[in-house]
């Protein structure tokens, strides 16, 4: 049977510079400086030979760093990097530089830096924040507009519209993001919580096939082994290496289920194959053995079976059997059916015998129904028209692991 391909998604370009940013995050760190060197560069250099009348350009440049250089650490720190602001802005404005038109060093580094930094802040910080923000590029607006702006009602409008809707954008923006982000931190969480409650379902699946099986076995066979002690002390003998046998081998398989779960980072794990139609011989010999005639019939074209769709066989087959021992009175006897056929697998487990209805939980036969769904197949189990009991699998040929 073919295995299931999963295609990869493509990945977009936002994907593709978060991925960029997780192996390279100063260059991101940096990236307000490089998009701000290329352009002032060339500025200054045109005030260099005369082509641009700049105010003092050596000094707006060193107030530029000034702006730009505490944004390295904006994503870490961005309410500090939003304080150390404060420090450029309080020789800037006084000097006149943000109403002289020949001081655009220092109003592109100022708007740029602004930008990222309270992006950053929104993004990356509780919301309360967000007003001391509001405080913080107020105030200095405030004193701006005193100082260097005109004091009529028009002008202060003219000057605080444009920086309160540029505010505004720049934390709609923030907020986008963060919202986005959340959902995705959602998403994973989400899928998280799923994994674990599968493998949490999943083990224990397996301890109770392993643990119920096995001791089902144990029990019948010490039973018969009491009662042959005294007539057929051969037999007795007999019964209890088996019971040695079946004892190490559920010790063995919980051994290797519980050091997946022990097991640090690093550490080897005591890892075995699953059991599969291989160890099928094996497991219905032990039942034998325990005083159950099982018979085994086979028909048709094996198929080709992925590790799990033959371990989902494997646990029908031992669940089936199980629940003989557990819950049937009176004579007993079991017959396996497998018929390979052109669309799938068909699997029949019979026997005879009276049923008990006091038959504990439901696990077993819930898990049998989970393994078989996860390929597409199907389950069903319930007593038969003249007694007994059957448990029917189908596994489609066409069945992918559903995951």
């Amino acid at each position: 049977m073919a295995e299931a391909v999963t295609v990869p998604r493509k990945r977009g370009m936002w994907q593709r510079m978060l991925e960029f940013d997780s192996r390279h995050p100063l260059l991101w760190n940096l990236f307000p400086i490089f998009l701000f060197s290329f352009p002032a560069g060339l500025a200054l250099l045109l005030v260099l030979v005369g082509e641009i009348d700049a105010v003092d350009p050596l000094v707006q440049m060193l107030l530029v760093a000034m702006f730009l250089v505490p944004t390295i650490w904006r994503r870490r720190y961005p309410f500090a990097v939003l304080l150390s602001q404060c420090v450029p802005l309080a020789i800037t404005i006084p000097m006149g530089y943000t109403s002289d038109d020949s001081a655009g060093f220092v109003n592109s580094a100022a708007a740029l830096a602004f930008t990222f930094v309270l992006y950053n802040l929104v993004v990356r910080r509780p919301l309360k924040l967000l007003w001391w923000a509001g405080m913080v590029s107020l105030v200095p607006s405030l004193i701006d507009w005193l100082v260097n702006q005109d004091l009529s009602v028009l002008g202060f409008l003219g000057f605080f519209a444009p920086t309160a809707i540029y505010f505004g954008f720049v934390v709609a923006i923030g907020m986008l993001m963060r919202t986005r982000r959340e959902f995705q931190h959602a998403e994973r969480d989400q899928a998280a919580h799923q994994a674990v409650t599968e493998e949490r379902n999943r083990i224990a699946r397996e301890m109770h096939d392993i643990i119920g099986h096995n001791l089902a076995v144990i029990n019948a066979l010490a039973d018969g082994g009491a009662y042959a002690a005294t007539a057929a002390p051969e037999k007795a003998k007999e019964a209890l290496e088996a019971i040695g046998r079946t004892s190490r081998e559920a010790l063995s398989e919980l051994r290797r289920v519980l050091s997946v779960l022990k097991a640090e980072e690093g550490e080897d794990l005591e890892l075995a194959p699953q059991p599969g139609l291989g160890e099928l011989d094996a497991l219905i010999e032990r039942v034998r053995e325990a005083g159950l005639p099982v018979t085994v019939s086979v028909s048709g074209d094996p198929l080709v079976l992925s590790e799990n769709q033959q371990l989902a066989v494997y646990r029908t087959v031992q669940e089936s059997l199980t629940n003989v021992f557990k819950h049937a009175k009176g004579v007993r006897r079991a017959e396996v059916a497998m018929e390979y056929r052109d669309s799938g697998l068909s699997v029949t487990v019979r026997n005879t015998g009276n049923r008990v209805e006091e038959a504990g939980t439901a696990r077993g036969l819930a898990g049998l129904s989970e393994r078989a769904a996860a390929f597409g197949g199907t389950m069903v189990a319930g007593p038969e028209a003249l007694g007994g009991w059957r448990v029917a699998l189908w596994l489609p040929q066409d069945g992918e692991e559903r995951r």
